[in-house]
């Protein structure tokens, strides 16, 4: 594996989302069942849509995490410069969207637009938790999978899950009170594998 490969993947893992999607997805819908707890998420015979799917997820699901209304959305697809890379010209190979609320409150969730080998997705893993971030391999959320916490502005706390389903490298995430984002983001994610499970 080069390099520039193992960069490439994890420039979608751990590139800033800063904007939030209805861009190419449209709005989201209004109903939403009710959020599944991330240790009771049954993952078995799982297959995730490696394709636009913004309009999947739901407007209560959104508000829900972000604790509050949306007040700026994103949408991305592969191709597309990633918001908030930090690298201008640079551009992801993935389908994503985002939601930004108030006080700094973000949601974001994408996908690997290729497959991805186990190998590659564990090389994902290691390299994670050599973040300034605190970063672990986790045992729920996919397999291989990890967690990540990053502190943010005071007060707010960015908590990151990440994993393999199949062959789809799936990340979600939640900036927001350091009191609660682990809670909402374990309910986001449940939350988008059961939107992007074409299954």
């Amino acid at each position: 594996m080069t390099r520039r490969r193992l960069t490439l993947g994890l420039l979608a893992l751990v590139a800033p989302v800063l904007a939030g999607c209805g861009g190419s997805g449209g709005p989201p819908a209004a109903d939403t069942p009710a959020s599944t707890p991330i240790t009771k998420l049954d993952v078995t015979g799982v297959r995730l849509a490696r394709a636009p799917f913004c309009d999947r997820l739901t407007e209560a699901a959104v508000r829900e995490a972000l604790g509050g209304p949306a007040q700026a959305d994103d949408a991305w697809s592969n191709g597309d410069p990633v918001p908030g890379s930090g690298s201008p010209g640079q551009v992801g190979h993935e389908f994503g969207c985002s939601w930004t609320g108030a006080d700094g409150a973000v949601v974001a969730t994408w996908v690997f637009a290729r497959p991805v080998s186990a190998d590659f997705a564990t090389s994902i893993v290691r390299e994670a938790t050599r973040e300034r971030c605190a970063a672990q391999p986790a045992t729920t959320f996919g397999s291989p999978a990890l967690v990540q916490t990053c502190a943010r502005q005071p007060g707010l706390e960015r908590v990151r899950r990440a994993g393999l389903f199949g062959d789809t490298w799936l990340t979600c995430e939640v900036t927001g009170p350091a009191s609660e984002a682990t809670a909402r983001t374990d309910r986001w994610c449940a939350t988008t594998v059961s939107a992007l499970d074409v299954s």
